[in-house]
């Protein structure tokens, strides 16, 4: 196992973030996992030759951020499943700078086209079937909130055909941007168009028309993008 090397005296003035920099390599040059558990706040502290109180800090600092999970009693543990915490942290980013916005939306396209590409190669009757059911639910409740849900699902829901699960959180994080803008604020003119862009897209899917399916999504991401422009 690859060890950590103590804090050199000149380097004492960041402290807590060179031991949380320190942690970080060393779950990777070990190849830790989650469920994987760091050694004591003792331990490290030996190893790193430095106080308790600045490993209970990095290791703080490591748990806001998601790599780590600290149970009382317990110890540190490594979490790498759930990227959560960080992929919020790049929301809170991309929400203060609008800026951006032209930059995600690409990305959010090219999500979103790949998995449009997925579901033309391997037709899933019951993916289709998953998404029908949510467009149902939009047609039907008059809830916002609800609505800004199915929304996110239906989004969400074409994600899932790549099986893959990074795309999958990532697309959670920015369907939730582009969704914040608020649905309170839509009327039916708008809510009815979402729907109804939301089951043209889908009944291209059924068809098996990738050029008609690709061209209805842009134009539906290109609204969402438009509507938070304005807002």
């Amino acid at each position: 196992m690859i060890v950590l090397k103590p804090i050199e005296e000149k380097e004492r003035f960041t402290l807590s973030k060179i031991v949380s920099d320190s942690l970080r390599q060393y779950i990777v040059d070990n190849k830790l996992t989650t469920g994987h558990k760091l050694p004591s706040e003792r331990d490290l502290a030996s190893m790193l030759d430095v106080s308790r109180v600045v490993v209970r800090e990095a290791l703080r600092t490591l748990e806001s951020t998601g790599i780590i999970i600290i149970r009382h009693g317990e110890g540190a543990f490594v979490n790498t499943d759930d990227s959560s915490v960080i992929l919020n942290h790049l929301l809170f980013f991309w929400q203060m700078n609008n800026e951006k916005i032209e930059e995600l939306f690409e990305l959010r396209q090219l999500l979103e086209k790949a998995a449009i590409e997925q579901i033309i190669e391997k037709t899933d009757i019951g993916h289709l079937q998953e998404l029908d059911h949510i467009i149902s639910e939009m047609s039907e409740t008059i809830d916002p909130i609800k609505f800004k849900e199915l929304d996110i699902d239906f989004h969400r829901g074409l994600i899932k055909a790549t099986k893959n699960e990074l795309f999958l959180q990532l697309t959670d994080i920015i369907v939730q941007y582009f969704a914040n803008v608020s649905h309170s604020h839509m009327d039916d003119v708008q809510r009815n168009k979402a729907i109804k862009e939301h089951r043209l897209i889908l009944e291209a899917l059924k068809d098996n028309d990738k050029d008609l399916a690709l061209h209805l999504l842009s134009e539906h991401l290109q609204y969402s993008k438009i509507h938070k422009v304005s807002n």
